[in-house]
């Protein structure tokens, strides 16, 4: 009884929360012009799925990413009465899919689904792979973004010609952490039988407002200082981690910034 009992607390141990601190430290500066935030809602539950998680892993696998290509997958739960419930899947994330749907972003609910850049994005379906990312962005300002000590501060300079009809107040950091490297043996559903791996996975999600706006004539900026939410236990096991730091405008994505933490394994301990 003893021994089952230890076993128990350890594992739950396991499931806490990991501190933000214990993650290696974090700096990044962006280019000028706007990338391409490229979201995948998907689900272990949905054979439908696997398919778009390994073309998004495939395509974004390149040079340019976390500098013109920030790719996530948002694990969402509503397929999870199919048998098997998503180890990735969080509320939020299936949430915020809907919110597209009601900011009219998307004109319905499905996986997988992708949205670029706040536009539903059918081209995986058809093939049309390079049209979208063909076109010319705008140069809309440099983002910095400091993670370190369980503290984020970020700032972010606009472009003066492309920030003069803008309200900067409106403007939001949102702060995910991703995993890439995972397998997940699917024992029931749609997958069963099948191993499944995983890249780009959002592990958590933190959005906040800006702390200060600096409008000034010539060099507006917006300031951005926040403590971080606790990491959860899944980055235990992750192959590979990024942070990925992107700002909106009005619900639209901005700039952004992202990288992975070379060195986390080992640093990251329950405390």
């Amino acid at each position: 009884m003893k021994r089952i009992l230890l076993v128990s607390i350890l594992s739950w141990l396991l499931l806490q929360p990991v501190l933000a601190q214990s993650l290696a430290s974090f700096q990044a500066q962006s280019a000028v012009t706007r990338p391409y935030i490229i979201e995948l809602y998907t689900s272990q539950g949905c054979s439908s799925c696997p398919p778009a998680e390994a073309w998004l892993a495939e395509q974004f696998n390149k040079t340019d990413l976390w500098q013109k290509y920030f790719p996530l997958a948002f694990h969402v739960t509503y397929w999870d009465y199919l048998g098997w419930k998503d180890i990735f899947g969080q509320r939020a994330f299936s949430e915020r899919q809907y919110q597209h749907l009601n900011q009219k972003h998307t004109r319905q609910v499905y996986t997988p689904q992708f949205v670029i850049n706040a536009k539903e994005w059918r081209g995986w379906f058809s093939g049309e792979l390079n049209g979208i990312f063909a076109e010319t962005q705008p140069e809309v300002g440099v983002l910095k973004v400091r993670i370190a000590n369980q503290q984020l501060e970020a700032s972010f300079a606009p472009q003066p010609s492309w920030a003069q009809d803008k309200d900067l107040h409106q403007a939001r950091l949102h702060l995910a952490l991703v995993g890439s490297g995972f397998t997940t043996e699917i024992k029931r559903g749609e997958n069963r039988h099948k191993q499944l791996p995983h890249d780009f996975v959002v592990l958590s999600l933190q959005s906040l407002p800006a702390m200060a706006v600096f409008a000034g004539a010539t060099d507006p900026a917006l300031q951005f200082t926040q403590s971080l939410d606790a990491i959860p236990a899944s980055a235990l096991n992750a192959p590979r981690l990024a942070w990925v730091a992107w700002l909106t405008l009005n619900e639209e994505p901005i700039q952004a910034v992202g990288g992975w933490l070379e060195a986390q394994r080992g640093e990251i301990q329950s405390q």
